[in-house]
């Protein structure tokens, strides 16, 4: 009995080991198999995806060889063109040809007329050289002379600013004139009618240029230009632009190598002189010394 058990439990467990063997087998079947079905599928979406870009390639392609079939009409359309336009060119070639046979002459000619012209240009070169020489020549003397002329104005610059501070010869005069009347007492008045003497001096600047001994003219006239009455005599002087008749009252010898110096004249009227206004003027024989104007009033009941 026990023996019996034992087999019993021996087959148990075999069948056991069977079924879990039989079990392992099953379900890794089963999985390899899933695996094969989930390549499988993807191998035909692969496959699918392939067919359907091969049928959008040959859909192109069928496009472009329609496309090409109408470029090669168009281009056997073209090469006829040009063909005969090959063709037009061959005619116009052969008649070029034939009008250059006839254009020898004329070349040989024109070969003779570049000679020529060669020719010449050569004496032109050389007259050209010779006239860039006198350029150059031309240019130095002409840079000289804007050197000299540059001077030149310089000196003409320095000449006019020396110019603007100097004064005319002819423009120079007398300074520091002064007229002085006085009574037969010796006392200075304004009133015309007591004058007794009359003294006006002034000073000679040495600018005035004036030498050696000389006469110096005194000339007095009223408003009206008239001479003071009774002059020494009349005179003619030699000015600048003019020669001028003057009255002469008094006259004085000077020595104008002394230049600058002053000098005076002194005289009596011969006649009461009148209220007003004069003029006393200074001359040398041929030169204008300068004048001065004075007035004197009329006398009142108490001055």
């Amino acid at each position: 009995m026990a023996q019996r058990n034992n087999i019993l439990t021996g087959v148990l467990i075999t069948l056991t080991a069977f079924f879990v063997a039989f079990g392992i087998y099953h379900w890794q079947s089963t999985q390899t198999l899933a695996k094969e079905n989930d390549l499988n599928e993807q191998r035909a979406d692969s496959l699918l995806s392939a067919k359907l870009r091969l049928e959008g390639d040959v859909r192109s392609l069928e496009s472009q060889l329609e496309t090409a079939t109408d470029e090669n009409g168009w281009l056997n359309k073209r090469m006829l063109a040009v063909h005969e336009q090959v063709a037009a060119r061959d005619r116009q070639l052969n008649g070029l040809r034939q009008r250059a046979s006839g254009t020898g002459n004329t070349i040989r000619q024109l070969n003779q007329a570049v000679s020529s012209l060669t020719t010449r240009r050569d004496s032109l070169e050389n007259q050209m050289e010779a006239v860039r020489d006198k350029i150059n020549w031309l240019t130095d003397s002409n840079s000289l002379l804007l050197s000299q002329n540059k001077q030149l104005q310089q000196q003409v610059s320095t000449l006019n600013a020396s110019l603007l501070t100097k004064v005319s010869e002819s423009a120079v005069t007398g300074d520091a004139f002064l007229v002085v009347a006085t009574k037969a007492n010796r006392k200075e008045t304004a009133k015309a009618k007591k004058v007794n003497t009359l003294t006006i001096s002034l000073d000679i600047p040495a600018e005035l240029r004036l030498e050696g001994v000389q006469d110096v003219y005194l000339s007095l006239t009223d408003n009206q230009q008239n001479a003071l009455p009774e002059p020494l005599r009349a005179l003619t002087v030699s000015l600048a632009d003019v020669n001028e008749v003057i009255p002469v009252h008094a006259v004085q010898n000077v020595n104008f190598s002394r230049n600058p110096q002053r000098i005076s004249f002194s005289l009596s009227p011969a006649k009461t002189l009148k209220p007003g206004s004069y003029r006393a003027a200074v001359f040398t024989k041929n030169a204008y010394l300068g004048a001065v104007t004075f007035q004197f009033r009329d006398s009142f009941l108490f001055f």
